[in-house]
């Protein structure tokens, strides 16, 4: 025959009134932060599946911090550029200015000056910070700026390690770019190649920066443009210097365009006997020496003739190698607003896909309110049962059995 206690019984009273008043509590903290798992033990799968969501929603929050910052750079850096294009574009109209016929040595110098400006100018945009202690243009050398110059030299002191951030998954946005590339890396002269007048030339002959023609039939050599007058009459040659040979000639006439293995350049004035033009491969030039050797032609001017003729063809030269740089400029402009661009689409994927993820966080553990409401109110009614059973059984007593 089993026993009961009071004890026993007193005490299992008790443990079923706090296990339901654990269970009222426990509803009424679902309902008060509305969200279905509380523990990973309310619901080990779900809450594995919340956590998983939640690490890729930081993931997605970090893409939305480096997308931020990957547009503050471009824009800062794009900027930067549209000021040194119109900088540049300052510089091309001075030159213009300054071929003009009517020009003084004395408006050529005050040019001059006006370009030295120009010049201190396009190297404080080359020195750019990026607002946060760095370059733009410095690639990794952050420490100090990545252009230095003395009078109308100037020397690059970054490199070309540039700053990547990841905007999305496994995608790399290149944030800055290399004052190499922008500002050193550039072709003179019309791109392929660059004319030049001997500087003992003594006639009024002007070669322009020349074209090419046929690009299949360019052979990467250097040439000399001959000049010989005799009895009246002008001639050239033209002698290809890789092997010597001469490979167009003929007779002279102002303005006359001379076409030899693909090239093609106009030479306008009257050479004089024994003078001679050249043509060579476009070396790499940067832009800032490119300027300099403006200033240094104006600041020298023309004192006769054939030094105005020699004023000339370098300014062809340089007014050729400023178009240049300013395509190469603005093509590297147009990869920033590709960049701009590019980052927009990744930043409407990143928005979509946080969108889903914190949908699909709030089906996994938010709580549904009507339920929860119902449990509520089946928990109370549970626990207000409990505590009237318990009332009545804890008042009963042997001798409420005798009378």
């Amino acid at each position: 025959m089993q026993r009961i206690s009071t004890f026993q019984m007193f005490r299992s009273g008790e443990l079923a009134l706090v296990a339901r008043q654990r269970e009222l509590l426990e509803t009424q903290a679902r309902i008060a932060s509305g969200k279905r798992i509380a523990a990973p033990a309310d619901d080990p799968i779900g809450a594995a599946d919340a956590t998983a969501t939640r690490a890729a929603l930081a993931r997605f929050e970090q893409f939305k911090k480096n997308q931020d910052h990957a547009r503050y750079l471009l824009n800062l850096g794009e900027s930067t550029l549209a000021s040194f294009i119109g900088a540049l574009q300052d510089v091309r109209e001075k030159l213009v200015a300054a071929g003009n016929g009517a020009y003084s040595n004395a408006e050529r110098k005050m040019l001059a000056g006006e370009l030295r400006g120009l010049f201190d100018r396009l190297v404080g945009l080359a020195n750019a910070s990026d607002g946060a202690g760095g370059y733009l243009f410095a690639g990794s050398r952050e420490t100090a700026p990545p252009f230095a110059h003395s009078g109308l030299s100037t020397s690059f002191n970054g490199d070309d390690t540039l700053l990547h951030l990841e905007v999305a998954s496994d995608r790399f946005l290149r944030v800055k770019l290399s004052g190499d590339a922008l500002f050193l890396k550039m072709r003179p002269g019309n791109g392929i190649f660059i004319t030049a007048a001997a500087p003992t030339n003594t006639g009024t002959g002007v070669i322009d920066a020349g074209a090419v023609v046929d690009p299949t039939a360019l052979t990467g050599s250097a040439y000399t443009i001959t000049f010989t007058v005799s009895g009246g009459a002008t001639s050239y040659q033209v002698v290809r210097v890789s092997d010597n040979a001469v490979v167009a000639s003929g007779s002279y006439h102002s303005p006359a365009a001379i076409e030899f293995d693909g090239q093609r350049v106009t030479i306008t004035g009257s050479p004089a006997n024994g003078d001679s033009f050249s043509t060579a491969p476009a070396p790499y030039r940067s832009v800032f020496d490119t300027v300099a050797a403006a200033i240094v032609a104006l600041d020298a001017g023309a004192s006769s003739p054939s030094a105005e003729a020699q004023l000339r063809t370098a300014l062809n030269s340089i007014q050729a190698s400023l178009e240049q740089a300013l395509d190469h400029l603005l093509i590297k402009r147009a990869e920033v607003g590709a960049g701009l661009a590019e980052l927009d689409g990744y930043e409407r994927l990143n928005d979509d896909r946080q969108l889903e993820y914190r949908a699909r966080l709030s089906r996994v553990e938010d709580l549904d309110l009507a339920a929860g409401l119902s449990e509520l109110s089946r928990r109370q009614t549970t626990l207000e049962a409990a505590i009237r059973s318990y009332s009545a059984v804890s008042r009963l007593s042997l001798f409420d059995f005798l009378g």
